[in-house]
């Protein structure tokens, strides 16, 4: 796999980026021959508010379903048992008591609290044309993917290498191959 920059895909100059979807989020092949790559500081989005399609990427922090009903914590059995252990879905990001989709259903929803109604669907918008801008860049999303800002160096504080150099370090990401990364 090449990725060298173009216009649409993100991998230019030096900016921390993700192209391989790797959890740690967004990253960088560093300018120090002895430490390859590295995770970026960049904070997960947290301010999430409506959803885009069925919600299945929604990160958001609502905690209650649609009739008001606390949500039970992902990582709980009690009191509905499920199979949505955070640790069996790491992509899923089943954090806390936040509503998610990890199903693919029509809408975010959580189990709930109440021993009597085991799941119910969150009351989440829709996101309108202005808010669907799929890029980030104060903060990543998911994986972060998405992500677009500006930060060109590593957690530690070493710059990044450029995308569309193969010094120090050779790597497959030549920008120009994949639009979309």
């Amino acid at each position: 796999l090449l990725w060298t920059p173009s216009p649409t895909n993100g991998l230019e100059l030096n900016y921390c980026r993700n192209p391989d979807g790797d959890r740690i989020g967004p990253w960088c092949y560093t300018t120090d021959p002895e430490r390859r790559y590295e995770s970026c500081n960049i904070p997960q989005c947290k301010d999430e508010v409506c959803i885009t399609c069925n919600g299945e990427d929604y990160r958001g922090q609502v905690d209650h379903t649609e009739s008001g009903k606390e949500c039970q914590r992902w990582d709980q059995q009690f009191p509905h048992q499920h199979i949505y252990q955070p640790e069996k879905y790491p992509d899923k990001s089943l954090d806390d008591n936040y509503c998610r989709n990890p199903d693919a259903s029509p809408v975010p929803w959580c189990y709930t609290t109440d021993t009597e109604t085991e799941r119910e669907s969150c009351d989440i918008s829709k996101c309108t044309s202005v808010e669907m801008n799929p890029f980030t860049t104060n903060c990543f999303r998911g994986r972060g993917e998405d992500y677009r800002g500006k930060v060109n160096e590593t957690a530690s504080g070493i710059p990044c290498q450029r995308w569309d150099v193969q010094v120090p370090h050779r790597h497959p990401f030549i920008p120009n191959i994949y639009e979309c990364k």
